[in-house]
């Protein structure tokens, strides 16, 4: 795909989610988000468990890590997570609520979380690319052809000649290196607070059902 097909079709995508841009702004977002605490709430009868523990904390980890690479100046992020996905702040979301779900063991939430999400941030991620293309042009089309969007390709994961593209869109050498200040400004932390909080609310919820009869 050249660069002005690419250019296209991203104007093209979001001009065609026009109407239901409004209805998943932070709004719906966030009511979402108590509905899938009450249903965890109303689920959660056993104690969560590893493979689960372990998925949601790597969403959170995905978020920290993201969070010290991320400015909001006139380059695109490139650094870290940001050079194997171009949205790793969502697929870090993404992991936490699978891996919530996946924790107690239910399969239903976990798939219906996976549609939802998707039909979510999937418009949500179309409108900032529209923006992002304003913001950053030539530089942010590059990075579209370089770096997927959501998932991270299994193989070639890294090579030296995307690192040298990668460098091209963004030629600032302290924007490819992990900022923990910058993690601490953009609230990194929140994503482990938010993941204790899960695995310590399944686990109290489980307990109050084992303990209810």
């Amino acid at each position: 795909m050249t660069q002005y097909t690419l250019m296209n079709t991203l104007t093209a995508n979001s001009q065609n989610i026009s109407w239901y841009r409004g209805f998943i702004q932070g709004k719906t977002r966030i009511t979402l988000a108590w509905v899938f605490a009450v249903v965890l709430g109303l689920t959660a009868r056993e104690y969560p468990i590893f493979p689960g523990i372990l998925v949601s904390f790597i969403g959170a980890s995905l978020r920290f890590w993201a969070s010290g690479y991320l400015r909001k100046d006139t380059r695109p992020a490139v650094g870290g997570p940001y050079s194997y996905v171009r949205n790793p702040l969502y697929l870090g979301t993404y992991l936490m609520a699978i891996g919530t779900a996946w924790a107690v063991q239910n399969w239903v939430l976990l798939s219906i979380l996976s549609v939802v999400f998707a039909g979510i941030y999937h418009y949500i991620i179309l409108d900032e690319e529209a923006k992002l293309k304003v913001i950053f042009k030539e530089a942010y089309l590059q990075y579209c052809a370089l770096v997927p969007r959501f998932f991270p390709r299994i193989w070639p994961l890294f090579s030296s000649s995307k690192r040298e593209a990668l460098a091209q869109v963004n030629p600032e050498s302290s924007h490819h290196r992990f900022s923990f200040t910058l993690a601490l400004e953009n609230k990194a932390y929140e994503a482990y607070l938010t993941f204790a909080a899960l695995i310590l609310f399944v686990s109290g919820v489980a307990y109050l059902w084992k303990h209810s009869s």
